[in-house]
């Protein structure tokens, strides 16, 4: 985590795919994927 706000402090941008909950909880923006009954899914990002 501390090399990722290093670079995140430099201006560079750096994704994520984790279900760690300490990794989560210390990544303010969130890009939430959820299922949809029509067989699709729904992408939103959350602050």
């Amino acid at each position: 985590m501390d090399a990722l706000e290093r670079l995140h402090n430099r201006g560079r941008k750096v994704g994520v795919i984790s279900h760690v909950y300490e990794i989560t909880e210390r990544i303010h923006t969130k890009i939430k994927d959820t299922k949809q009954l029509n067989c699709k899914s729904k992408i939103e990002v959350v602050s």
